[in-house]
């Protein structure tokens, strides 16, 4: 199978593993599986790091990439259609995150299965999203 995760996978995969369901951690750990990080988490996640909203400990944020590398993740670069098709992804109530609607416009584009905990996702299963948590 093939999937995408959603930025606080990353991290937590990385810092705080015990945070990730079991059913997750398995497909994470499963070699048979194809496990994708967008370009998209890592810049999320320098802007919340700069802005001081994302603390990353020890971790040099220049070293993302090498360390998605490292576990085996592989990168999933946007398309521009990818960019300029999240103006197709409905905004619903109380969603209006720039990064997560990307990253659920690239799971549907691509045939990807969502990793993920937020539970605001769950809305656009009806818009083709497949997730799990």
């Amino acid at each position: 199978m093939k999937y995408l995760i959603d930025t606080h996978i990353f991290i937590w995969f990385m810092m705080n593993p015990e945070k990730i369901s079991k059913s997750v951690m398995k497909i994470l750990t499963n070699e048979d599986n194809r496990v994708f990080i967008s370009p998209i988490s890592f810049w999320e996640m320098a802007i919340k790091y700069q802005s001081k909203k994302l603390d990353l400990g020890k971790i040099n944020i220049l070293h993302l990439p090498h360390i998605a590398e490292q576990f085996d993740f592989e990168l999933l670069n946007p398309e521009p259609y990818d960019y300029v098709s999240v103006g197709t992804v409905p905004i619903k109530e109380d969603h209006h995150d720039p990064f997560d609607r990307m990253l659920i416009q690239q799971a549907i584009r691509n045939n990807l299965v969502l990793l993920s905990a937020d539970s605001k996702f769950q809305q656009y299963e009806e818009n083709g999203l497949q997730l799990i948590w």
